[in-house]
């Protein structure tokens, strides 16, 4: 169960994401996090693996951020919005909510979440504020997964 806002900003979110697969560069250092190089001391072979993996990780990601929005925009009742996934799905959403991260954690500059410190600028207060509220989302859903192993 969310909030409405928060359904809504998820959504938001995973539209973001999805520019980011979509419109980002290859100099871009959030596709460097979502997308490392396969082979660190090669690169033709890290550039050999892009070519034959790239786009259906992409389509993947895609499909995790979709799967999002079509489930936050269901019809919210007095300001909350349920939301009933399967493991499957739940899987799906563990998928774009580890793509968020990291690309809130590259552009806010989070490189150890443990050592992510105040920072001035108030968009990245915006930006590191969604990076640990989908941190928490992202723990919840794990402990509804797997309550044994936490």
């Amino acid at each position: 169960m969310l909030e409405t806002e928060e359904a809504m900003l998820l959504s938001e979110l995973a539209d973001q994401v999805d520019s980011v697969l979509l419109l980002g560069g290859d100099d871009d250092p959030a596709l460097g996090r979502l997308f490392p190089a396969a082979y660190a001391e090669d690169a033709s072979a890290t550039d050999d693996f892009a070519r034959y993996t790239r786009d259906s990780l992409v389509d993947g990601k895609r499909q995790a951020a979709q799967a999002v929005r079509d489930a936050t925009a269901t019809e919210r009742d007095a300001g909350v919005v349920e939301i009933e996934l399967d493991q499957s799905q739940a899987w799906g959403w563990l998928t774009f909510l580890t793509d968020l991260r990291l690309i809130l954690a590259e552009r806010v500059g989070v490189t150890d979440p443990d050592e992510a410190g105040p920072d001035d600028d108030q968009r990245d207060d915006y930006l590191r504020a969604a990076y640990e509220w989908a941190g928490i989302v992202q723990g919840s859903m794990l402990e509804v997964l797997d309550p044994i192993g936490h």
